[in-house]
């Protein structure tokens, strides 16, 4: 078993001794990180930074990834938003070598106008700006090549890369080994590619980490995603074919629970971290039918028929 399961710490409580013990009663691997204490981890203390990697520790928890806000107002036509961007991305290397984490995700740059999800679907012209969003990115491309840690794009609506499409055209045009891929199932159904659409393409990509949430499809309209989150495994996305297909391809990267309830707080509702439990609790079951499938030779494997 070379894959590992993650979760975000803040999806299950903003205090992080806390979302340790939850997520390490769930059987999880390990989290990825993204906000401590209701503040994001750029603006941790050295001090505080050390308690955290000392109580994921005591948990048998390791760090799957830095969830870096880099991209985020960024825009393609600011210089100001490179340098602001970059300054971030040091910060972020900082914490991920306190934390023992050599992986850092970002996003694309920042599409203006695009941040409802009504508007993911309205996608960007990358023939006549692909050159220009490389060339944004390839400063930080080097940072990462020179401080050793590997540069992991989300597939996000509201960015450049919200399709793994997308995310295929920029990877071949940076020509870079170290950027890899976050598929964000959810996100790239929301920006208009059919879940097994974005597998079929995910496999030919290096993929390190699929990040697990489910919807519920629009009435009548098994192809379109609806604003409506579902428990894993019980939405409209097909992860039984999902996770069995990675599975077969030997899949060695993450699959991480997300739900990003921000600005709503899992430990004020009740309701939120029994989800994120439950989400846990089904993909676990999902990797365990899809091994069970894989080994008796009925592992599932697509080639992308478009199907929600």
């Amino acid at each position: 078993m070379g894959y590992r399961v993650s979760v975000y710490n803040d999806d299950i409580a903003a205090d992080f001794a806390t979302a340790a013990a939850v997520a390490a009663g769930a059987g999880v691997d390990g989290l990825a990180i993204r906000n401590v204490w209701g503040r994001n981890i750029a603006t941790l203390e050295r001090t505080e930074l050390e308690l955290v990697r000392k109580v994921a520790d005591e948990h048998g928890l390791a760090f799957t990834a830095v969830g870096s806000p880099y991209g985020r107002g960024f825009y393609l036509d600011s210089d100001d938003d490179q340098r602001a961007a970059e300054a971030v991305l040091g910060k972020m290397f900082a914490v991920g070598e306190i934390l023992g984490c050599d992986v850092v995700r970002i996003f694309a740059l920042w599409l203006r106008d695009h941040e409802s999800y009504a508007s993911w679907a309205i996608r960007p012209d990358l023939d006549e700006c692909l050159d220009r969003l490389a060339g944004r990115l390839r400063p930080s491309v080097e940072m990462a090549r020179r401080a050793g840690v590997t540069l992991m794009i989300e597939t996000e609506g509201a960015s450049y890369v919200g399709q793994v499409r997308e995310a295929r055209e920029l990877f071949e045009r940076l020509g870079a080994n170290s950027v890899v891929l976050c598929w964000d199932v959810a996100n790239a159904w929301r920006s208009g590619e059919q879940p097994l659409d974005g597998l079929h393409g995910a496999r030919a990509l290096p993929l390190a980490d699929v990040n697990v949430k489910d919807l519920v499809a629009e009435p009548g309209r098994p192809d379109l995603a609806s604003d409506r989150r579902a428990v894993v495994g019980e939405g409209s996305i097909p992860y039984g074919e999902i996770v069995a297909t990675l599975l077969h391809d030997g899949y060695d990267g993450v699959f991480t629970v997300e739900r990003n309830y921000h600005p709503r707080r899992p430990e004020d509702e009740t309701r939120l971290q029994e989800d994120i439990v439950k989400d846990i609790a089904n993909l676990h079951e999902l990797l365990r039918v899809g091994r069970r499938d894989d080994d008796s030779g009925k592992g599932a494997v697509t080639e992308g028929e478009g199907r929600a």
